[in-house]
């Protein structure tokens, strides 16, 4: 619909406050346009016998003779041909289509697609008026409003039906088209066929009773979860008799999620282990399991300068729950994993005190607290043979605050969804200003960072360990939170295929060079895909940003969050040109193809040399032009991220890599080589590293987000950044 628009000259030359008066006024006309045909057809059903006449006379039309339809001769020739000649009493699926597009024009949504709605209203005329034909051919209504119940449409189809099925057969034909009509049109429709047999669902417990019978069950488990060559006591038992007399309704280990902050916290008494000396405290998180919310645009927006202000953000519908990827981890299997560390530890004679459950989506960390005069390195040695005692992947031995934490993999891994991320009040109420929600942490927080304070990401990880993924979560997130006005993207895509579906987006939110071919030639060349237009896409950044500096300099601020505030308030004159700058954001994808020199050419290698000298400069030097750089290559070796790379990217992350030294590399710390994969991920800032499991947005996830936004109007020209002359 979009297109049909913009083809007309006119509507080119409008702006668009003038677009959206011609936008409502002819919405109005096409809902008086429906009102006329509904008032005429209704009027047809009831005066249809006395106005035939005027058919089946032309003089008689043409003559002062008053009709009886409401709607006058006008409205009787529009029902007759409706209701007579076409679909019956089906033909009331058509006026949806006209409801739906004034009610669109009116709401000024004119952008949006209506093929679907005009596709299942005529379908469902044409099923309604089949149907209609058969019933009345059963009940002698052949002749009902001139054409029959279903017109002269329907009864064509049901005398030819009679003719090559027979009478019999016919009706269950229709039975069976309405069926199936229902079926891919109705929800509801389906899950009541769904559930047609079933017995009755059983009334749902309050929230207490469930937390009840919960800890009544992992209290009965840990009978069953010792190992039969141990024969250790049940764990009720190995707590002391006053205890267990003072305190007989406690549960063994309840699990309580706290009230919102996404923090873990445990209720009730600890859980005694088989051993009698080591309590375990089992905390879980329910995030995963809040309420949907309304997704709303993150308050720090501002009103978009010069264009879209009728711009909707993408809805948190668009995106799935991948409720099937969520996994429990049972009370045996924390108990078991707990007499394994215990075990392992003892074998060395090292005594604990404590042992901490806090159970994350794909790993779950046992914070162990040594006895007094146990040193943390001695355990921190035992990591291979902890490992080894539990047969896990993943395990890692790392140093906290109180305690020494071992990460041991979950049996079975969650999939965090994008939709629980983007809902969680710690993005929604984000005031940061390039606010990306990258995943849940272990203790089930949701991990975001602003890309602008980072102000540069490096991202690393062997092929399928989530790297892509992680790019399409970052780019979503920013997506759901700037306006296009705020915010452009360049991406750099030697693959050819892994920011393909953000083609669409080039009138909202990418930046390009200058080209002189036409729209279909500049939309070809929006994704950089080749190393030598990456090399001038980079270089022409740089000139972007070098002129953002001057702009900065001239205004008299040094970032430009101020600089912009000035210019909102009319505080820089545009003709000496001042101009509104929006954040730029770089992805670059297989950094290390880019750089690839091996058996290349002399214009290859000087190719690649530029690459690498843009990307430094931009890195130094973007972070106050609000440029922001993201690179991401799964063959981190320092050739690929030499020193001064590493020395500007502080913000690091890094998926599973092939080697320890792969991860020495990205994040100058051993334990990306451990990690299990499938989004597993290791964070860090330039202090300490954290480990969190990334969150998941599909590749249909990513087109419904990107079509949403390329079905509105977007800006008459694309943002281009500065021409360049190699």
């Amino acid at each position: 619909m979009r297109k049909f628009w913009e083809s007309l000259a006119f509507w080119r030359r409008w702006d668009d406050r003038e677009r959206a008066v011609a936008v409502k006024i002819i919405g109005l006309l096409v809902a008086a346009i429906a009102v006329f045909v509904l008032i005429g057809t209704v009027s047809y059903l009831f005066h249809w016998k006395e106005d035939m006449s005027l058919l089946s006379d032309p003089a008689m039309m043409d003559a002062g003779v008053k009709a009886g339809n409401a709607a006058g001769k006008l409205g009787y020739s529009t029902g007759h041909l409706l209701v007579c000649r076409l679909f019956g009493l089906g033909s009331f699926a058509l006026l949806v289509i006209l409801a739906a597009v004034s009610a669109r024009l009116i709401a000024g949504r004119w952008h949006y697609s209506l093929l679907k709605t005009t596709l299942v209203a005529l379908f469902g005329a044409f099923v309604a008026s089949v149907v209609l034909a058969c019933i009345g051919g059963f009940a002698g209504a052949q002749n009902a409003f001139g054409g029959g119940l279903g017109g002269e449409f329907g009864a064509q189809i049901i005398a030819w039906s009679n003719n090559l099925f027979g009478v019999i057969v016919t009706p269950i034909l229709a039975v069976i088209l309405l069926l199936a009509y229902l079926f891919f049109t109705s929800r509801r429709f389906t899950d009541w066929v769904y559930n047609l047999g079933k017995a009755p669902k059983a009334e749902k417990k309050p929230k207490k009773q469930k937390k009840a019978d919960k800890a009544a069950d992992l209290k009965a488990e840990p009978e069953a979860v010792q190992e039969p060559e141990e024969e250790p006591a049940p764990m009720e038992e190995a707590a002391p008799a006053d205890e267990a007399e003072a305190s007989p309704s406690k549960p063994a280990s309840p699990i309580k999620p706290d009230g919102g902050d996404g923090e873990a916290s445990a209720s009730g008494a600890p859980e005694k282990s088989a051993s009698g000396d080591i309590d375990i405290e089992i905390v879980k998180d329910d995030t995963l399991e809040a309420e949907v919310k309304e997704l709303k645009p993150i308050d720090n927006r501002m009103d978009p300068p010069e264009g879209l202000p009728w711009y909707k953000f993408p809805s948190i519908e668009l995106l799935g729950e991948h409720a099937a990827g969520k996994r429990e981890v049972s009370s045996i299997e924390l108990t078991k994993n707990n007499n394994k560390i215990r075990q392992a530890l003892q074998t060395y004679r090292i005594d604990v005190e404590d042992v901490k459950a806090i159970i994350g989506p794909t790993v779950t960390l046992y914070k162990v607290t040594p006895a007094p005069g146990v040193k943390i390195s001695e355990i921190k040695k035992l990591q291979e043979d902890i490992a080894l005692s539990l047969k896990a992947r993943g395990v890692r031995v790392v140093t906290l605050a109180d305690s020494v934490g071992i990460e041991v993999a979950n049996e079975q891994q969650s999939i965090v969804p994008l939709r629980n991320l983007l809902n969680n009040d710690s993005f929604r109420n984000s005031k940061y200003e390039l606010p990306v929600a990258i995943g849940y942490t272990i203790t089930q927080e949701v991990k975001v960072f602003d890309l602008a304070d980072a102000p540069h990401l490096l991202i690393a990880g062997a092929t399928k360990q989530g790297k892509s993924v992680g790019l399409n979560v970052i780019v979503a997130s920013l997506l759901y939170s700037k306006h296009p006005s705020e915010l452009k993207f360049v991406f750099i895509d030697p693959k050819m295929v892994e920011f393909s579906a953000y083609n669409g987006l080039l009138h909202h939110y990418l930046a390009v060079l200058p080209t002189a071919g036409d729209e279909k030639e500049e939309k070809a060349k929006a994704i950089v895909k080749t190393p030598a237009d990456a090399d001038k896409a980079l270089a022409s950044l740089c000139i972007e940003m070098d002129e953002r500096y001057k702009l900065l300099s001239e205004a008299g601020v040094n970032k430009l969050t101020l600089y912009n505030e000035k210019f909102k308030a009319r505080k820089l004159n545009p003709e000496k040109g001042h101009r509104y700058l929006p954040y730029l954001v770089t992805v670059v994808d297989e950094y290390a193809d880019l750089t690839m020199t091996i058996g290349g050419s002399p214009e290859a290698r000087k190719c690649a040399k530029n690459i690498t000298n843009s990307i430094i400069r931009l890195a130094q030097k973007g972070r106050a032009a609000g440029i922001h750089v993201i690179l991401a290559t799964q063959r981190p070796s320092v050739d690929v991220i030499s020193g001064i790379i590493k020395s500007n990217f502080p913000m690091r992350i890094a998926f599973r890599v092939a080697s320890r030294v792969d991860s020495m590399t990205i994040l100058d710390a051993p334990g990306a080589e451990k990690l299990i994969g499938k989004g597993d991920m290791l964070w860090s800032a330039g202090i300490d590293t954290e480990r969190i499991q990334c969150g998941y947005v599909s590749g249909e996830e990513i087109d419904s987000i990107t079509e949403f936004i390329e079905d509105q109007q977007g800006y008459k020209k694309s943002y281009n950044t500065p021409y360049y002359l190699p």
